[in-house]
C-alpha cells in the first residue's frame, strides 16, 4: 500500500481499525500538548490561579453559559417548526443538552450529531426535514461565529469608551441580522449570476471542492428563503444573543482569574478558539488545542501562560457542568420510560356506583 493510500485510509477509512487509529492519534496528540504546556508552565502556578478564582464571577459566567445554551433552543424552534416538526423550546433544549453530554463524553461527535438528528425527527420520522433544519442551523451558527469574530477583531483596540462599545455592538448585531436575511433570500440568484458572468473558474479542479461546499451551504440557507420574516428574525436574533452571552460568559470567567480583557477582544478570541476546537483531530471538545490557542492569543495582550491555562480550565469545567446537565435530563427521561404504566381496568371490571 502506497503512502498516499495509507494517508487516505487514515483520514477517511470507516473500518474499526481506521477509527481506532484516529482515536489513538488524538489521545497521543492531547498528551503531547499537555506535556509541552506543563513543561513550560509550572502546574502549581496554574492550580494556584484556579484556586484564587472569584466564585461570584464563576457563578455569573456559568449562568451566562446556560443562558447561551437555552437561546440556541429558541433559535432552533422556528427552524424545526417551519419544517413541520413540532417540538417546543423546552424539548429542543433537552435534546441540545443531551447532545452536549454525549459529545463531551464519547470519543466521536458523530454520536451527538446522530442523536440530535434522530430526536428532532421524532415523532413522525421526519428525517429529511430534521436534516434540513440542522443544516440551516449549522450554517447560521458558522455564519454568526465568523461574522462576530471578524467584526470584533476589526473593532478591538479601536473603541475605548463604554458608549462606543455599546454603539458598535448594536451596529454589529443589526448588521449580522440584515446580512443573514440578505444571504437567505438572495444568495442563490447572486451565485448563479456570478457563475454566468465570469465565474467559470469555479469549475476548475483546483476550486471544485470549495465550490461544492459553497453550493451545499447556499442550498441549506435557501431552503428557508420563504420562511416568514418574523420566524427568521427570531432565529437570527436568538442566535446572535446566544453568541453574545457566550462571549460575555468567557469575559466574566477571564475576570475571575484576574485576566483583564474586554468584551470585544474576547469576541474574536472566542471565535478563533471555537474554530480551532472543531478541527478533525480535536478530542473532548478541543481539550489541549483550546489551551494552546488561548496561551498564544492571550499572550498578545500580555497575559501569562499560567493565567491562560487557568482560564482554559474554567472553560473546560463550564462545558463539563453543562454537559452533565444533559446527562441528568437523559437519566430522568430513562427513569420515566422505565417506570411501569398503571394498567387500565378492563371494561367488565369497572364497578358501577
Amino acid at each position: 500500500m502506497s503512502v498516499k493510500n495509507i494517508f487516505l485510509w487514515y483520514l477517511r477509512g470507516e473500518s474499526t481499525t481506521a477509527q481506532r487509529a484516529r482515536r489513538i492519534t488524538k489521545i497521543l496528540l492531547l498528551l503531547a500538548l499537555f506535556l509541552i504546556l506543563f513543561n513550560i508552565v509550572p502546574i502549581d502556578e496554574v492550580i494556584r490561579a484556579i484556586l484564587s478564582a472569584d466564585p461570584f464571577y464563576l457563578l455569573i459566567g456559568l449562568a451566562l453559559s446556560f443562558a447561551s445554551t437555552a437561546l440556541t433552543a429558541v433559535e432552533m424552534e422556528p427552524l424545526t417548526r417551519n419544517q413541520g416538526i413540532r417540538h417546543n423550546i423546552w424539548q429542543i433544549l433537552e435534546i441540545n443538552l443531551a447532545v452536549k453530554f454525549y459529545s463531551q463524553f464519547t470519543p466521536t461527535t458523530l454520536v451527538g450529531s446522530g442523536l440530535r438528528w434522530y430526536r428532532l425527527a421524532q415523532p413522525g420520522g421526519k428525517a429529511a426535514e430534521s436534516l434540513a433544519a440542522l443544516a440551516f442551523f449549522r450554517s447560521l451558527e458558522t455564519f454568526l461565529t465568523l461574522t462576530t469574530g471578524l467584526a470584533f477583531w476589526m473593532l478591538a483596540g479601536q473603541v475605548k469608551s463604554l458608549g462606543a462599545d455599546l454603539f458598535w455592538i448594536v451596529v454589529i448585531v443589526l448588521g449580522i441580522i440584515l446580512s443573514w436575511i440578505v444571504v437567505t433570500r438572495k444568495s442563490i440568484p447572486l451565485y448563479e449570476w456570478f457563475k454566468a458572468h465570469g465565474g467559470q473558474f469555479l469549475e476548475r479542479p483546483l476550486w471544485r471542492p470549495l465550490t461544492r461546499r459553497m453550493e451545499k451551504f447556499l442550498l441549506a440557507v435557501s431552503a428557508y428563503a420563504h420562511m416568514p420574516a418574523l420566524d427568521l428574525l427570531l432565529a437570527v436574533f436568538a442566535g446572535v444573543a446566544s453568541v453574545m452571552c457566550g462571549i460575555l460568559s468567557g469575559t466574566v470567567l477571564a475576570q475571575a482569574v484576574g485576566i483583564d480583557i474586554g468584551f470585544l477582544e474576547m469576541g474574536w478570541i472566542q471565535a478563533v478558539v471555537l474554530f480551532t476546537t472543531q478541527l478533525p483531530f480535536a478530542v473532548a471538545g478541543g481539550l489541549g488545542i483550546r489551551e494552546v490557542t488561548l496561551v498564544a492569543l492571550l499572550a498578545t495582550y500580555g497575559v501569562g501562560a499560567e493565567l491562560s491555562l487557568a482560564f482554559s480550565f474554567l472553560l473546560f469545567v463550564r462545558g463539563v457542568i453543562i454537559s452533565l446537565t444533559g446527562g441528568i435530563t437523559e437519566g430522568i427521561q430513562a427513569l420515566r420510560a422505565a417506570r411501569p404504566k398503571e394498567a387500565e381496568p378492563a371494561p367488565g371490571n369497572v364497578k358501577e356506583s
